[in-house]
């Protein structure tokens, strides 16, 4: 199914777009309402999911728990931290450019679902994160033939799962499509902010390829298989616009791309949604371009650096939902660069429309980061690894 994943996404984002015109209103609402149907049943699954890969993976690293827990969080507080410190020297760059962003689109006659019906979240995903981790380690410490058998089944459980949320992804992509070719989203980017979106969208690629030809040891090869590897997942986040329930397909994709594929999986689901690549090169960039938009000064480097400390501790703060980077940051901006409601305003919105594109960069920034981590973790533990 993995294998097929890319080109059937590709084609029902096209034939989506292609056959808007001619699809009835009604379909087209039943269609959506269908997709936030499927939405909301991912979401449902998702925290058993978590849980059982971090109780999985926990249960077999609980020997060098600590260290791989320390390896994980380090390199991801280092890689948000980087990642939103270089762009400081986009953004001063991008200050002294002049940028027309035009009016932020509006639309009254948005598509409406036909009906709505949303699963309740029970459990919310941190709990059951934290909620894996401790019970992998306590059950393998009290008992660790047990824990490694309920491990077994947990696994299995997780793998149907997964299954059949890589069955729905494509039927609950098609209702999204449809719902931003209806409300005019993709012609409001291009018209209002083709050239942020163009500044954007080059520097991200550029990092992104970069971050993965190093995570790779600059093996060309090992860089381009990688890649490839990545893209049901790419096309899932910007079909989505959620990271989180681009998660089990990112999950799938990541395990052909690294040796431990029990850490890899414990690496995604325990950082989707702290370790925002596209949340940390989007922002600085819309910041700065919105400073010089307002006629205010230029944030000197200290200053940057201040709020790159705090705007990477609220990464841990970001909400599971679509622009909850942004409406997170919208304080920090106005705290430590200075932003006025005004512009807080018009920044998210901005972002709304920019979020499939920074979300299939943050989806793409884990695949990096947990190849990042897998790469490392030989230093810290010892088990029989094989080459993807």
């Amino acid at each position: 199914m993995t294998k097929k994943l890319p080109f059937i996404l590709v084609a029902i984002i096209v034939a989506s777009i292609f056959l808007n015109p001619f699809v009835p209103l009604t379909v087209k609402q039943i269609i959506y309402a269908c997709s936030l149907t499927l939405k909301s049943v991912v979401l449902f699954f998702l925290p058993f999911i978590i849980f059982g890969l971090l109780f999985k993976t926990f249960v077999k690293l609980a020997d060098h728990a600590a260290s791989v827990i320390l390896l994980i969080f380090g390199c991801l507080c280092a890689s948000n931290f980087i990642n939103t410190f270089v762009t400081h020297y986009i953004g001063a760059l991008l200050y002294h450019i002049d940028l027309n962003f035009g009016e932020v689109p509006t639309n009254d006659n948005a598509l409406q679902p036909y009906f709505l019906f949303i699963l309740p979240n029970f459990i919310k995903n941190e709990f059951a994160l934290f909620g894996g981790i401790a019970s992998g380690l306590l059950m393998a410490f009290y008992n660790k033939t047990f824990a490694i058998k309920l491990a077994h089944n947990i696994d299995i459980f997780t793998k149907k799962l997964f299954s059949f949320i890589s069955i729905i992804i494509p039927l609950f992509i098609a209702g999204f499509v449809i719902k931003c070719a209806s409300d005019g989203i993709l012609v409001s980017i291009i018209k209002s902010y083709s050239q942020i979106l163009l500044i954007f969208i080059s520097y991200a690629t550029i990092y992104t390829l970069l971050f993965y030809f190093i995570v790779n040891k600059c093996v060309f090869q090992n860089f381009l298989n990688c890649l490839k590897n990545m893209f049901p997942a790419l096309i899932t986040a910007l079909s989505t616009i959620s990271s989180v329930v681009t998660m089990p397909i990112t999950i799938m994709c990541v395990e052909k791309n690294v040796k431990d594929k029990e850490l890899a999986s414990s690496v995604i689901s325990s950082t989707v949604n702290i370790h925002l690549l596209g949340d940390c090169l989007s922002i600085p960039l819309l910041a700065y371009a919105l400073l010089k938009h307002y006629g205010m000064p230029e944030p000197s480097l200290s200053s940057y650096f201040i709020f790159t400390i705090f705007f990477v501790i609220a990464k841990f703060s970001v909400a599971a939902v679509p622009a909850g980077g942004i409406i997170i940051m919208a304080p920090i901006l106005e705290k430590y660069l200075g932003f006025t409601p005004e512009m807080s305003t018009l920044i998210i919105s901005i972002y709304v429309i920019f979020d499939p594109f920074v979300t299939g960069f943050n989806v793409m920034g884990n695949g990096a980061l947990a190849k990042l981590i897998d790469n490392l973790s030989a230093k810290f533990t010892k088990n029989d690894r094989v080459e993807p």
